[in-house]
């Protein structure tokens, strides 16, 4: 993230090549492996608990059906999350927030991909709800260690910049950089997370003149 230092590792959903994505055994297996740190997606339950999960729905990665965001905690709980990739994963589930903090603290920073649904130019209810779940978690867990809060929707961060005064904000870009300048004024970004097909030297050099650190997907 830092010129003159060797880049960060990062386990994107933990390390996904050895074991499913999004849980425990994912985040443990990429520590074991060496990541600085962890990236994975936070949504929230149909009784707003945040709960780390990729996908609006549970299908490709439970064995449940239909959005997340319809059940209550207590029944996203009871789904198995590792079935699906493997016999010997049986039984790992969809850990929340706050597990996924007891399992980093002091071990790792970690990145918060906010997910919704919602999206459009302004902020949305959902957004808003997301960012304060996301924000009482993490005060009340009293994480050691660097916490970056990222999203790819301008009004999803701003809800967290509402939430989380002095958060670290992380813009993501999978198509266009467009936009990046007035973001950074506005929301008082951290760091920028392109993808790498956008990584030209031209586009790293901007945000590097914002003062931003690079996380390149």
């Amino acid at each position: 993230m830092s010129r003159g230092r060797a880049p960060l590792v990062i386990g994107h959903r933990g390390a996904p090549v050895h074991a499913p994505e999004n849980t425990l055994a994912s985040f443990e297996r990429a520590l074991r492996d060496g990541a600085d740190w962890i990236e994975c997606d936070v949504r929230l339950t149909a009784d707003d608990a945040p709960i780390i999960l990729h996908d609006a729905t549970l299908d490709r990665t439970t064995d449940g059906r239909g959005p997340a965001a319809a059940l209550p905690l207590a029944r996203v709980l009871r789904l198995d999350a590792g079935s699906w990739y493997g016999s010997r994963f049986r039984g790992e589930r969809v850990p929340t927030l706050q597990e996924l903090l007891t399992l980093l603290d002091g071990r790792a920073g970690v990145n918060l991909e906010l997910k919704t649904e919602d999206e459009g130019p302004k902020v949305r209810p959902a957004q808003v709800r997301l960012a304060l779940a996301v924000e009482a978690v993490i005060a009340g867990a009293r994480f050691r260690g660097p916490i970056v809060i990222s999203s790819f929707s301008r009004p999803a961060l701003q809800a967290a910049r509402a939430a989380m005064p002095r958060a670290r904000l992380g813009f993501l870009a999978s198509r266009s950089t467009r936009g990046l300048g007035a973001a950074d004024r506005a929301l008082g970004l951290f760091s920028f997370h392109p993808h790498a097909r956008l990584a030209t030297a031209r586009r790293l050099a901007t945000a590097r003149r914002l003062g931003l650190k690079l996380l390149v997907w």
